[in-house]
């Protein structure tokens, strides 16, 4: 939703389809945009400020052993807050064009971000591989938490969070109020968003006539019981339904290290998020 926000925002006049194609090799990448318009042409674009949300995107999707998507490509249209998405994890052919020449520090530094099984490194992968570099087993490098096994999660769920910066954006029909554990956008986010349109029949069919709370690949629709601010600490209570969602505890302490006016932003749209949509959905005490 927020590569849709930045690539919508430089959309040109009577577009019908906005087309991102990213090939990604750990930092290494190239992003084609190619919009269309109700003339039938294309037009092809440059768009800044992708990198951050591609590579939260490419470490979101990343599955223990199996490595995560070279090649992504997404799909929006004017209206709706809905895309759609292709992603490959491996291929026989190399993700990029012939004519791009790709560093062979890429590749080490995508099967160290992303260890995968021997049997799924792709030969591309292993060609291109620099010589004299040991090639990394799936099991040499633990940068991430284990995968989830079908008993329950591995890890404990959060339960704290210190947030360094927090934002909001007003786009056409979607508010998004984030916070971030790292100034500079990163680590563990947290979104809240809430729909300005008119909920359509689906929506309200699917239970999504309500504001959305997101963690990392994480989505539930309400499920905020209760919250209150109070000396910098934010308190979120969430159903046991929307704890488990997000893997997070019922009662999430989350400690605020940033400047008033930050705080002041936090405290006037969460409220006016967490009360939109449906009335059975929304906290039964707030206080903000």
């Amino acid at each position: 939703m927020e590569i849709g926000r930045i690539v919508k925002a430089a959309t040109p006049d009577g577009w019908r389809e906005v087309v991102v194609h990213r090939c990604q090799l750990g930092t290494f990448s190239t992003t084609a945009i190619t919009y269309r318009t109700a003339d039938g042409s294309s037009r092809h674009h440059h768009v800044e400020g992708l990198d951050g949300p591609f590579d939260q995107l490419k470490f979101a999707q990343y599955q223990q052993g199996e490595g995560t998507w070279f090649v992504c490509r997404l799909d929006y249209a004017p209206r709706g807050k809905s895309y759609n998405a292709m992603m490959s994890t491996f291929d026989v052919e190399p993700p990029f064009a012939q004519d791009i020449e790709v560093p062979a520090s890429a590749y080490v530094e995508e099967l160290t971000k992303y260890p995968r099984k021997p049997e799924l490194i792709p030969p591309w992968m292993r060609a291109g591989w620099p010589e004299g570099v040991p090639l990394p087993g799936s099991a040499s490098i633990p940068a991430f938490p284990p995968a989830v096994e079908e008993a329950g999660p591995s890890w404990p769920p959060l339960k704290e969070m210190v947030v360094r910066t927090i934002g909001r954006d007003d786009d056409p029909g979607l508010v998004v109020l984030g916070m971030a554990e790292d100034a500079n956008g990163t680590g563990t986010v947290l979104l809240f968003m809430m729909s300005t349109e008119e909920a359509d029949e689906q929506e309200i069919r699917l239970g999504m006539d309500t504001y959305c709370v997101v963690r990392d690949q994480a989505t539930t629709y309400g499920g905020v019981s209760a919250c209150n601010l109070a000396s910098r600490r934010l308190t979120l209570h969430f159903t046991q339904e929307a704890a488990e969602a997000l893997d997070v505890e019922p009662i999430l302490q989350i400690e605020l290290q940033v400047d008033d006016d930050a705080v002041e932003l936090l405290r006037t749209s969460l409220r006016e998020i967490l009360l939109s949509g449906r009335d059975d959905q929304r906290p039964h005490s707030i206080h903000l």
